[in-house]
């Protein structure tokens, strides 16, 4: 009746339609009235990971799983429309389309570049370092500097690929990294 209290309650509960529906059960809706209030599940897009040169016949995605806090703080854990790609191991097959490829490095390997990406945005720039270790160990021509900027809320938690970037680094396919942590103890968001 009220909702101003609607509004609270579902903000402090984050709960899913699911969530809601089992929590209310005297809320009966008509299947047609929920299947045609339910918006279509859109394509998910994710950016390819891997260098084709470093890893032939594999494509490595970057895959985030998303849990929030609830009202009794703990974490839960909602599989979305990812759970099909959320593996131990390699070797799974599912369902992939190709799209334009638009995004890239530049043609001269001598360009120098500047990625920024936060999260599992770094996802393409961590193809961009392995092609540029390929053509290091490949004998390449000299390399332009590519700095990295990444950001995510916790090195000890979300600090994705971060072995690797060092790695990129010390053998000079990277300039240089910079990081950022929005959600490190002791130091204001």
């Amino acid at each position: 009746q009220d909702a101003r209290l609607y509004e609270e309650w579902k903000w402090f509960r984050c709960a899913t339609l699911l969530e809601v529906l089992l929590e209310f059960p005297s809320v009966a809706l008509p299947a047609s009235l929920l299947l045609a209030r339910l918006p279509l599940l859109q394509p998910r897009y994710y950016s390819v990971s891997s260098a084709p040169a470093r890893s032939p016949g594999q494509i490595h995605l970057t895959v985030a799983v998303l849990t929030y806090p609830s009202e009794e703080g703990t974490r839960r854990e909602h599989g979305g429309d990812t759970e099909g790609t959320r593996r131990e191991h390699g070797g799974d097959t599912g369902g992939c389309r190709g799209m334009a490829p638009s995004f890239r490095l530049p043609q001269a390997p001598d360009a120098p570049c500047i990625l920024v990406g936060p999260g599992t945005g770094v996802a393409p720039f961590r193809g961009f370092w392995q092609h540029r270790l390929h053509l290091l160990e490949a004998g390449g021509g000299p390399l332009g500097s590519m700095v990295l900027v990444f950001g995510c809320r916790s090195p000890a938690l979300d600090h994705i690929y971060r072995r690797e970037m060092e790695e990129a680094q010390e053998r000079g396919a990277l300039s240089g990294v910079l990081t950022a942590f929005s959600r490190e103890p002791g130091t204001p968001k």
